[in-house]
């Protein structure tokens, strides 16, 4: 299962022994997992979903970065 911590949560994954990054982490679903999210130290996420929205933005993003066209000022040298 695909989770993220919950906002101001930081959850340390008892294999590896480090955080649960916030953009979240495929797990397996177990006990210790399980008992994460019904603490509501986790939430469980859709991580296509969530790569469709990101590209989504991405491609925004990516618009509005284009620089302005410059002015023309009239004058030749």
């Amino acid at each position: 299962m695909f989770i993220k911590p919950t906002t101001g949560c930081a959850v340390r994954d008892p294999v590896k022994g480090t955080l649960l990054p916030e953009g979240g982490a495929e797990v397996p679903e177990n006990t210790f997992w399980t008992r994460r999210l019904r603490d509501g130290d986790v939430e469980k996420v859709d991580p296509l979903k969530k790569a469709a929205v990101s590209s989504k933005n991405d491609d925004a993003a990516s618009i509005s970065e284009k620089p302005a066209a410059t002015p023309d000022t009239g004058s030749a040298s």
